[in-house]
């Protein structure tokens, strides 16, 4: 029980700025979810920040819908969003957990559908509680463009009460390039329910971005 409450408050980082998704591990019926972030390029590239705002619910027992939204700052609109619906496998008894998923993607002028699937398993160390999650996604342009494949997994472990760390590693391949990305994150427990974050991004071969981004976690 306690594994599977610090995996509902865990990172996915599957983008700038869209945080704290549960991945393969349901929210509870009725529970709700919300993440604000701000993510500042520290290479210069990007003079203003952008901001994300996502939001999770558990539908049903195993039906957990969400969206995201991200915002630009430098051309003051949103430029990125996210709505998904995501079934999970019953738990039977099985450490590893299993969800499938469908996401609408954008930006505007190039929507995309997103099938996925979550693996997910909790487990604990001398350190503490820990997790880990992995999501392998296609990308399916509604214009005819491109198609793009991706992975994200991330491990988490908890090593005090009150703190999480997390080292995620996001790739996404498309016909001519691939990025990859390492995110180490912290997440601080302000109070029940609240959760201070802070994250570093580094990307590597044709992503050679760097990012910090700040935010906080609500859960109600």
């Amino acid at each position: 029980m306690l594994v599977r409450a610090l995996i509902l408050c865990c990172f996915v980082l599957t983008g700038a700025t869209v945080p704290a998704a549960a991945g393969s591990w349901p929210r509870a019926e009725g529970e709700a979810f919300l993440s604000v972030s701000a993510t500042q390029d520290i290479n210069g590239a990007q003079d203003d920040p952008l901001a994300g705002v996502y939001f999770e619910y558990g539908l049903r027992h195993n039906i957990t819908v969400s969206g995201a939204v991200t915002y630009d700052f430098s051309t003051q609109q949103a430029t990125e969003y996210e709505l998904t619906a995501r079934w999970h496998f019953p738990e039977n008894d099985q450490p590893l957990r299993k969800a499938l998923s469908l996401t609408l993607a954008g930006p505007l002028d190039d929507p995309r559908i997103e099938p996925a699937i979550h693996l997910g398993r909790g487990f604990n160390t001398p350190l503490g509680s820990g997790w880990a999650d992995l999501e392998l996604y296609a990308s399916l342009s509604t214009e005819g463009r491109e198609t793009e494949y991706g992975g994200y997994g991330v491990i988490g472990l908890k090593p005090h009460d009150r703190l999480m760390t997390m080292l995620g590693v996001d790739v996404m391949m498309t016909p001519d390039q691939t990025f990859v990305k390492a995110i180490p994150s912290v997440a601080w427990q302000l109070r029940e329910g609240r959760h201070l974050t802070a994250q570093f991004t580094k990307g590597f071969l044709d992503a050679e971005d760097s990012e910090f981004g700040l935010g906080l976690w609500l859960q109600f």
